[in-house]
């Protein structure tokens, strides 16, 4: 579990590089280029090179599309109850409505699932997460800072969002053999993804800005770290009735601790570029990663007995 001590290393860092005052009050949109023009892309490309996906993981792969549509769906109807604007309920979305299925979901797949399970993380990582920000995660930050939404509009910008035309460029290339130059260099430009989107939350982070905000934090948490585990859990049994076996519960419960992630780091970026409400984009997400830590054991443990 070294890589969640290293959430807490590059979040610090963030904050203290704010608090030094030795970088300029741009530096969280300077970071957060880089990671959707540069380190979102590789990881893309780094994660698709030689996966394969079982026909038993369709459902799983698609969860993050569930939870994002459901995100959007809830936030619309609590941003007209409490009079919140656009950018509000776009900022909301974002973080509430993707989970961090990489970083943070992974390696809590390894400790509580085991090694073996991490393909099936990947694939609804790549299919689900990144697929569904690359698309309707921008549409949806489009749409909460007033850029114009027509089909032409939406089409153009995901056609040229880089970490899809990443997705689109592996998938096509999948099965080739890459150098080994290739694959360090895609490697090494992925390895900068974390602790950059880290520290670019950390600098953005204020938590002396939560007066006012507790209600929207506390309803984005809420969604992304029980509504949503929750809802996936009774759309499987829904759509499985009670003939699961043990392999299709072992996938069911994978898909359901990945929906319990925390915020996603390239969904929090997004906002925070599209100018979403930042200081509370921050704080969803900054306290969201520690606070995942308990959740997470707590709902793998209620899995197991059901």
């Amino acid at each position: 579990m070294a890589h969640l001590a290293l959430i807490f290393v590059f979040l610090c860092v963030g904050i203290v590089l704010r608090a030094s005052g030795r970088m300029p009050a741009e530096t969280t949109k300077v970071l957060g280029g880089w990671v959707i023009n540069v380190a979102l892309p590789a990881t893309a490309l780094q994660a698709v090179h030689g996966i394969s996906v079982d026909r038993a993981w369709i459902l799983a792969a698609a969860s993050p599309w569930v939870g994002a549509l459901i995100a959007f769906a809830a936030f619309m109807a609590l941003g007209r109850a409490c009079g919140w604007d656009r950018r509000r309920v776009g900022g909301l979305t974002l973080v509430a409505g993707w989970g961090n299925t990489s970083f943070v979901g992974l390696p809590m797949i390894a400790a509580f699932a085991g090694g073996s399970w991490l393909g099936l993380g990947l694939v609804i990582d790549l299919f689900g997460s990144y697929l569904a920000l690359s698309t309707l995660g921008l549409a949806v930050a489009m749409w909460a800072s007033g850029g114009r939404l027509s089909p032409g509009t939406i089409l153009r910008r995901v056609a040229t969002f880089p970490p899809f035309l990443a997705i689109v460029v592996a998938l096509a290339v999948n099965d080739l053999e890459r150098a080994a130059w290739l694959t360090a260099l895609i490697d090494g430009l992925a390895a900068t993804m974390t602790p950059l989107a880290l520290a670019a939350v950390g600098f953005a982070l204020r938590l002396d800005r939560l007066g006012g905000r507790v209600g929207a934090v506390t309803a984005a948490l809420a969604f992304r770290l029980v509504a949503a585990p929750a809802v996936l859990l009774a759309l499987y049994h829904l759509a499985t009735g009670a003939g699961l076996g043990a392999g299709e519960i072992e996938v069911r419960n994978v898909a359901v601790l990945e929906m319990a992630m925390p915020p996603m780091l390239g969904a929090t970026i997004i906002a925070l570029e599209h100018d979403l409400e930042p200081d509370l984009v921050a704080l969803v997400i900054g306290i969201g990663i520690p606070l995942s830590l308990a959740t997470a054991s707590l709902w793998w443990q209620l899995l197991t007995v059901l």
